[in-house]
């Protein structure tokens, strides 16, 4: 799967940290489902679940559906974003 794009702000909980669903560590990081997850055991989750649903948006395969990346954002029309 490779690296995922987790650059909206609403994947870090600043109300504290929880304990990561996969590696039990402390983590201020949520999936898009709001679970507990660093992104890294989120990428290894993708990677050791290959065959799990796949979420798309507009015919791009962005992860799992349990973890995925963010969509892409539209540029503005002078390609600044």
């Amino acid at each position: 799967m490779g690296l995922l794009n987790w650059s909206s702000s609403s994947h870090f909980d600043h109300s504290g940290d929880c304990a990561c669903s996969q590696c039990g560590k402390p983590t201020p990081m949520r999936s898009h489902a709001g679970e507990a997850v660093h992104k890294v055991c989120a990428e290894d989750w993708n990677d050791r679940n290959p065959s799990a649903p796949r979420h798309q948006h507009e015919g791009r395969d962005l992860g799992t559906s349990r973890y995925h990346s963010d969509p892409p954002r539209k540029s503005r029309k002078d390609g600044a974003r």
